[in-house]
């Protein structure tokens, strides 16, 4: 049991270099071809062989993981939720003061008006007239009182206008309010349940054997790995900014060779290493073979170009608009940092690096560092 176990630690990593001397000099593209697929064929009979290892007891350590780590992005977002809701709970108690106050205010100056109007009795334009030293002074009264009669109009309609105005704050601070209450309660339940799945996660992982706590280790500094690789992503989405603006459209297929195809899609999958359930979080492109050309997929600036975890060598670029590109396992990086590509210019080689069981492109598309389904793009329904 011990030595299966060694073994499984020691495919994890070796299976990140197994076709690092498929390519033989001076063969035939048939022989090269072949050897590639008896290469693939020992690869997917290793990693039946790990997914076989996986005890049960791993399995449910993995799931409960996954499941934590949800659940904390969860929490993080309703806090951020929360301190919006909360934000704006104060913004409408500021302006419902300030409009009340102003209704107020409003409403005991039309009484005075009204009071004055009363008292002054009704004034008819013949008596303006007789009262008139001239037509100039008649003019001048008449337009006085017109002033005055358009500001009283203008006072009720403003006080409508408040009224309405104090009405819709108070209805949209109780749904506010009541959206809040909700929502803290939420994070409070995912809170409680988060903990108890810590606490299950920590009991299994005591009750594991030696070699099976050796490797949930091994799993964990691949996770771990893969949210280090994550942020550095994000960090350079936003560290260049692209003069240009991505407007939608097709996006060219990111090799420049005939007869690829993709060989997993986006979305939920079966991990190839880890043979657990978990996002796939772009396409691979296969069928392609070592140093088949990698093209940029629209016009933009390289952000990434380097080697960079479980993506290998690694290209991302900013398309603007929010939109990037990653394309990883490369065999050969062929651009840099900083560089300004259009769409169609060799940036990479396809390869097999960092976590890969065999030569193909890994390709993604971003929106503001979150990825999502790059088909609409290479489809041109982006928009």
């Amino acid at each position: 049991m011990k030595k299966k176990l060694i073994s499984i630690l020691m495919i994890i990593v070796v299976l990140t270099c197994s076709y690092s001397t498929i390519i033989i000099k001076g063969a035939t593209l048939g022989e090269q071809k072949q050897e590639v697929q008896n290469q693939k064929q020992q690869a997917e009979q290793k990693l039946e062989y790990v997914k076989e290892e996986l005890s049960n007891a791993i399995v449910k350590i993995q799931e409960l993981d996954d499941t934590i780590k949800q659940a904390e992005e969860d929490i993080n977002g309703l806090e951020i939720e929360l301190e919006e809701l909360q934000k704006r709970i104060n913004q409408i108690i500021e302006t419902l003061s300030n409009i009340e106050k102003s209704y107020i205010e409003n409403e005991n100056l039309l009484q005075e008006r009204l009071v004055a109007n009363y008292e002054a009795g009704d004034i008819t334009y013949l008596d303006m007239l007789m009262n008139s030293a001239n037509i100039v002074d008649f003019l001048s009264s008449y337009y006085s009182i017109q002033e005055i009669v358009k500001y009283d109009i203008e006072l009720l309609e403003q006080i409508e206008k408040e009224k309405k105005q104090v009405e819709n704050s108070k209805k949209e601070l109780e749904e506010k309010k009541a959206t809040l209450k909700v929502k803290k309660a939420k994070k409070e339940q995912l809170s409680v349940i988060t903990q108890n799945n810590k606490n299950i996660k920590e009991q299994a992982i005591i009750n594991l054997s030696t070699e099976e706590q050796e490797l949930q280790q091994k799993i964990n500094e691949y996770k771990q790995e893969e949210a280090r690789i994550e942020a550095l992503i994000k960090i350079a989405t936003n560290e260049y900014e692209y003069t240009g603006d991505y407007t939608g459209g097709v996006m060219a297929w990111p090799i420049a060779k005939s007869g690829t195809y993709i060989t997993s899609g986006y979305g939920i999958r079966e991990h190839p290493i880890q043979g657990i359930i978990k996002s796939h979080s772009g396409i691979d492109i296969g069928n392609a073979g070592f140093g088949a050309p990698v093209i940029a997929a629209a016009d933009g600036i390289v952000t990434m170009a380097g080697r960079y975890g479980g993506y290998g060598n690694c290209v991302m670029i900013n398309h603007g608009n929010g939109i990037s590109t990653l394309y990883g396992h490369g065999q050969a990086i062929l651009t840099e940092v900083g560089k300004q590509v259009k769409k169609g210019d060799l940036i990479m080689e396809v390869g097999s690096t960092g976590i890969s069981t065999g030569p193909h492109l890994h390709f993604e598309v971003r929106i503001n560092g979150s990825c999502t389904n790059p088909m609409p793009f290479l489809e041109g329904k982006s928009e």
